[in-house]
């Protein structure tokens, strides 16, 4: 065989040791391309990203019992640096006291906060909110209901006005909670217990500021009148007035 076309020939033969590895990590690098467009995607969860949850606004509130708490109850999910996590979903659940929350699930905004509205329960005094993502402890915020202690004479006592006359001023009677708290939508009777007369209306229930009102009419006989009111098992309050000639 002449020398030149041996040459040849292990020139080819070199050529293709040469080209046949390039082309498959061409069509390796190809298929890696592929399947990092095509495969499946994986969101950020508490397994890469959240590392703990954090009371923004709304811990330890007071309210009436069966009421809305007056602040949103605001969350933020934060990750190991302490920096909000967006898109998280977050389960909300009333653990005590009864009563309620506006949702049961919520999703971080773009700082990783989520609000809820929170209505008190009637079972209890002690109220808990537990707040969990994932596989973390759940965090517990809590709030006391506030339920009807006393009643209050706010206006009304003490007054005078001639027989079968109404008194000038009306009775004002106030339902009150820890620490003087209105209580609102509580119903109140007031019931003439001596003297006669009358008094409309004998059943109300507190405005917004936890108050009835009612005008009294004295009674026909000069002396002295009386009126009680009550609301559940609440003490009475007795309101007295003077019938004169």
């Amino acid at each position: 065989m002449p020398i030149l076309s041996v040459m040849l020939r292990l020139s080819r033969t070199s050529y293709l040791y040469r080209a046949v590895p390039l082309m498959l990590v061409l069509h390796l690098g190809a298929c890696s391309k592929l399947a990092s467009l095509t495969g499946p995607k994986t969101s950020t969860s508490s397994a890469t990203g959240v590392a703990s949850v954090a009371l923004v606004q709304g811990g330890a509130q007071s309210a009436q019992a069966g009421r809305q708490l007056a602040t949103p109850i605001v969350l933020r999910v934060l990750d190991a640096k302490g920096k909000g996590l967006a898109g998280q979903a977050v389960t909300l659940v009333v653990t005590g006291g009864g009563g309620s929350i506006d949702t049961p699930t919520a999703v971080s905004d773009s700082v990783g906060e989520l609000k809820v509205k929170w209505t008190l329960g009637t079972a209890s005094p002690t109220q808990t909110l537990a707040v969990s993502v994932d596989s973390l402890a759940p965090v517990v915020v809590h709030a006391t209901a506030l339920f009807p202690l006393s009643l209050v004479i706010a206006q009304g006592a003490s007054q005078s006005a001639k027989i079968a006359t109404v008194l000038k001023n009306d009775l004002v009677i106030r339902v009150q909670g820890a620490n003087g708290v209105p209580m609102i939508g509580v119903p109140v009777t007031f019931r003439v217990i001596s003297g006669g007369g009358a008094i409309t209306p004998q059943t109300s229930t507190t405005n917004s500021v936890g108050e009835v009102s009612a005008k009294w009419t004295v009674g026909a006989v000069a002396g002295g009148n009386t009126v009680v009111a009550e609301s559940g098992t609440l003490s009475p309050v007795t309101i007295a007035a003077t019938a004169t000639p």
